[in-house]
């Protein structure tokens, strides 16, 4: 480990993000929480709006406790430690060679001004490091909405209607793009960001997330 790195560890010393016991910098998760999502992990696969998804792991216990934590509180130096599987998941899942670029689902720039950041931007400029592909903002969202998550399911398809908009058709146009998200749940907002970012006519979108609710929803939310 580098000098300087380790006096900022000293400083900031780095946490488990499921459970947020002190870890060594160079560790992912502590001992007891890496054996638990090793065990976990098992990439699922879904289509979200008919568009292919791989996510690291089911939304639940301590994924789900760690996202919320990301998410809502400031929990922003768990991203290079996640990062880590899901980019590893998307290596074995999708030929990465083929992929121009990733993009992300944006906020709109008022919940961000407040949150202070976009945790699916900073997921996906870190798998943009660790996959050596670039990453593009494609997107604007242009409505503010509801919060997703408080929202019953049949209500979150008409929330999302006319929030989002492509910046530049012609970044997008005869690409092969990766879309990133922290997690699917009923797959509302990813679906409906891939199929804008579709009416600027990109070759291909996957996607990848951390995490999926698959299971917690009617089956067709997937399809």
């Amino acid at each position: 480990m580098k000098p300087l790195y380790r006096i900022f560890a000293l400083i900031f010393p780095e946490r488990c993000p499921y459970c947020s016991d002190l870890i060594e910098p160079e560790k992912i998760a502590c001992d007891k929480c890496l054996n638990e999502i090793k065990r976990k992990h098992t990439p699922l696969f879904s289509g979200v709006g008919g568009y292919r998804c791989v996510s690291s792991f089911a939304y639940g216990g301590k994924v789900r406790r760690m996202i919320i934590r990301l998410k809502f509180h400031d929990r922003t130096q768990y991203i290079p430690q996640i990062s880590e599987i899901l980019a590893s998941d998307i290596t074995a899942a999708y030929r990465i060679s083929d992929i121009d670029f990733l993009t992300y689902v944006p906020m709109h720039k008022t919940d961000q001004a407040e949150r202070g950041y976009n945790q699916s931007q900073l997921l996906s400029e870190e798998l943009s490091k660790k996959l050596s592909i670039p990453c593009i903002e494609t997107l604007k969202k242009v409505k503010r909405t509801k919060k997703q998550h408080k929202l019953k399911y049949f209500e979150r398809k008409n929330n999302l209607a006319g929030a989002f908009s492509v910046i530049d058709k012609d970044t997008v146009k005869g690409k092969n793009i990766l879309m990133i998200d922290d997690v699917v749940t009923s797959g509302q907002t990813l679906s409906k960001c891939c199929k804008i970012l579709n009416t600027a006519k990109p070759r291909s979108i996957i996607c990848a997330t951390v995490a999926s609710a698959k299971g917690d929803y009617p089956e067709n939310s997937y399809i």
